[in-house]
């Protein structure tokens, strides 16, 4: 979310550097508006590129050769917001208002970057200012009611939060906030409500279900709030070990067993687009890893790639042909290109490796129904209810 975000945004600046240069160009071409310009665009496109050091050295050579327009303080701002150096970000955001005082944008980045030094009331000001100047401004708003909540004005934030929903319905952190809000003006039901969606649009995000649980135990259904607070605590071990993993990988890019796990990891979250290339870096790394070649394949089932997901998974069959689950794999990839025979075989040989397997019943009792064969169906769908029944819970 926040890569989209940061990517649009870095768009949006892009355009505007280069419509910038453009119309300076046209009433200015001597040698230094060129170059100013020069750097002006590098300092853009290495912002957009992520080599944020590079693009503040850029930018401030722009600023030497012309120092007085309040674009190049913004972008300078923003280069500043992304490294973390607060204090410089506030300064570049301030002397751009000084020229620009309604420049909308800079007001944002203003109160983002007093909002990540915890000076809620500081951020508070520009970001209303900016939701007033431009009412369907979006992150505004849902930034301006998350200082409100930071300053325990749960009433106001939940009306700002409420307009940052009507503007983008899908965030999962605005409905988050919005069921803190309520939760803290003791309204539970509401609470619940907000921190419910949240769950549904981003079941990995820890923060809601650990506001579910509380606003739970506040209505005093303390069962409910133990399961929401013991899922709070499994995300937050997960994330905890994402962010381990990530390190390691960065750290040991040749660390086969960091980048496995990341990988399965990534799986267990749902996050299959990132799965992908970690399970490609393993293979990368050993080519002969049967575990790596059936998560690349489980990944890409997930996001609706059944043909090169059947490739992976041979390639594990052919390390593990004895690995009943492969087979069932295998069978799903037949299945999703409605290659019914072909997915009925796979099946069948991964029951005929481990016939305890519940599902692996039930995937043959479906696609038996499917072609028109009630008793095979039935057969298997009893072996599924006799199987599951011994399964440990």
């Amino acid at each position: 979310m926040q890569g989209q975000k940061k990517t649009f945004w870095y768009i949006s600046c892009l355009c505007l550097a280069l419509i910038a240069i453009h119309s300076h160009g046209k009433a200015d071409t001597d040698e230094r508006h060129l170059e100013y310009a020069t750097h002006l665009d590098r300092g853009i496109i290495l912002m957009f590129q992520g080599d944020n050091n590079r693009a503040i050295e850029e930018l401030q050579k722009a600023l030497a050769i012309e120092p007085n327009h309040y674009e190049l303080h913004h972008y300078l701002g923003m280069a500043y917001i992304d490294g973390e150096f607060w204090n410089k970000a506030i300064d570049a955001c301030q002397r751009s208002l000084e020229l620009m005082p309604n420049n909308i944008e800079a007001l944002y980045s203003l109160g983002m970057a007093y909002f990540a030094m915890g000076e809620w009331a500081k951020a508070s000001e520009p970001l209303q200012k900016a939701t007033v100047l431009s009412p369907q401004h979006a992150r505004g708003y849902s930034a301006l009611g998350k200082a409100q909540v930071k300053l325990r004005q749960f009433a106001e934030a939940a009306e700002t939060l409420t307009k940052a929903l009507e503007l983008n319905p899908a965030s999962p952190i605005i409905y988050h906030e919005l069921g803190t809000a309520y939760l803290n003006q003791k309204k539970y039901e509401e609470a619940i409500v907000y921190f419910k969606k949240a769950n549904q649009l981003a079941p990995s995000y820890p923060q809601p279900y650990h506001g579910l649980a509380t606003a739970y135990m506040r209505k005093g259904e303390r069962e409910k709030g133990r399961a929401g607070m013991l899922r709070f605590q499994q995300l937050q071990k997960e994330v905890a070990e994402h962010e381990r993993l990530s390190r390691l990988t960065q750290a040991e890019p040749d660390n086969i067993e960091a980048w496995t796990g990341l990988g399965k990891l990534l799986l267990q979250r749902k996050n299959y687009a990132a799965a992908v290339p970690a399970f490609q870096k393993c293979i990368e790394l050993d080519a002969q890893n049967g575990s790596c070649y059936h998560g690349l394949s489980q990944a890409l089932i997930r996001l609706g790639y059944p043909v090169p997901a059947r490739e992976a998974v041979l390639n594990a069959i052919k390390i593990h042909p004895h690995e009943s689950i492969l087979y069932n794999t295998l069978g799903s990839t037949y299945a999703m290109q409605g290659k019914t025979p072909n997915a009925i075989k796979a099946f069948l040989k991964a029951v005929e490796l481990d016939p305890k397997v519940p599902y692996y019943h039930l995937n043959l009792a479906k696609l038996y129904e499917q072609i028109g064969r009630p008793k095979l169906a039935k057969e298997h769908y009893e072996q599924y209810e006799h199987f599951k029944g011994e399964s440990p819970q």
